[in-house]
């Protein structure tokens, strides 16, 4: 029985270096988004204002449309730092413009 040999490399440790740096631009950005959401919370008053109300609404559903796509290329690409890379980048590309965008004010 003759198998065939792919063309598979094992990852190096420099491979795994732009998930990395993803995950902690992630780890370090969050916490900042995290913070600033229910500062405006607060001091938003009761009822909030339209703006606030998009603001709560736009937390969950970019959560949500963020982690699908992650999870999507997650299961379908091969195990890798490549596909780690490609997992990540939604939920990067989310919290940085939810950071950029709430720091504003």
């Amino acid at each position: 029985m003759a198998t065939s040999r792919r063309n598979t490399r094992v990852p190096s440790a420099s491979d795994w270096i732009t998930p990395r740096k993803q995950m902690c631009e992630i780890a370090w950005t969050a916490p900042l988004v995290i913070g600033y959401r229910p500062a405006r919370m607060l001091t938003g008053g009761w009822p909030p204002r339209a703006r606030d109300r998009r603001e709560y609404t736009r937390m969950w559903q970019e959560k949500v449309e963020a982690f699908t796509q992650a999870a999507m290329t997650a299961a379908t690409a091969q195990p890798g730092p490549v596909a780690a890379g490609r997992a990540l980048t939604p939920v990067r590309r989310r919290v940085r413009g939810n950071a950029r965008r709430l720091s504003r004010g």
